[in-house]
């Protein structure tokens, strides 16, 4: 966990940042990953993820609900899953360690 804060907090370098609060933030990522993949522990293939998936969700602290906001030629949207960009990797990682170990179940035709 204190490696993934320390890459956390090399991306929010130069923002006044709360180690409790990313720890946090952290854990609740790692968390959903965690049940999203079906594992125990966050595999190490997923830290990247995680760390960005941190950062997002510390950026958008105080727009947290904000889906759509405009103001002149600026404009603010934010995704209310910060995971859901992901999605494709997760399903792509499952796939391919149900079918590498042996529990998936695909059928080839020749």
């Amino acid at each position: 966990m204190m490696e993934l804060l320390e890459r956390v907090k090399i991306r929010l370098t130069g923002e006044n940042v709360e180690d409790l609060q990313l720890l946090e933030m952290i854990q609740a990522i790692s968390d959903r990953l965690c049940i999203r993949l079906g594992e125990e522990t966050l595999p190490a293939v997923f830290t990247s993820i995680c760390v960005d998936a941190v950062v997002k969700m510390y950026r958008r602290v105080y727009y947290e609900g904000i889906s759509t906001e405009s103001t002149g030629s600026l404009s603010t949207a934010f995704v209310e899953d910060v995971l859901a960009e992901y999605a494709g990797e997760i399903s792509d990682w499952k796939s391919r360690k149900a079918n590498t170990s042996g529990s998936g179940r695909t059928v080839h035709f020749l």
